[in-house]
């Protein structure tokens, strides 16, 4: 058995066609946060508008892959020690052999300024590390 993860990444626009394209807008990995506070010690809500979107895209690599997989979504603090954010969701490749999966966040909670990672692990193949990742820098 083989998953295959293509790519992730967040952004504020998909369009998916019907030829099987896939237009993404306004990709972005830096953030800049202005807090009333003038700083971003404490935990704050960043509201997107538009929202944000994590796009995950997997491919299954064998017949046996084309089913329903478990995955796990984080968002991770800074450092990658605390879990700000988890949702699980399911990967269907009973239909097609890639998966295009499709996050719409419209607010997230952070905790000061650094990088936050999205991951994204199909849990059956967490143990050999075939998991997706996307970085937001916050300023």
């Amino acid at each position: 058995m083989l998953m295959r993860h293509d790519w992730t990444l967040l952004c504020t626009e998909v369009q998916t066609q019907d030829i099987g394209a896939l237009g993404l807008g306004n990709v972005f990995s830096t953030l800049q946060v202005y807090s009333p506070l003038a700083t971003l010690e404490q935990a704050e809500t960043v509201l997107f508008d538009p929202p944000a979107i994590l796009v995950s895209q997997w491919t299954a690599e064998f017949d046996a892959d084309r089913r329903v997989h478990t995955a796990t979504v984080q968002l991770l603090a800074p450092g990658g020690e605390q879990v700000m954010w988890t949702k699980i969701v399911e990967v269907d490749f009973r239909y097609q052999s890639s998966h295009l999966m499709m996050l719409i966040m419209q607010e997230l909670q952070f905790v000061g300024k650094g990088t936050y990672e999205y991951h994204v692990v199909i849990e059956e193949f967490a143990a050999i590390g075939e998991w997706g990742r996307a970085c937001l820098t916050i300023s």
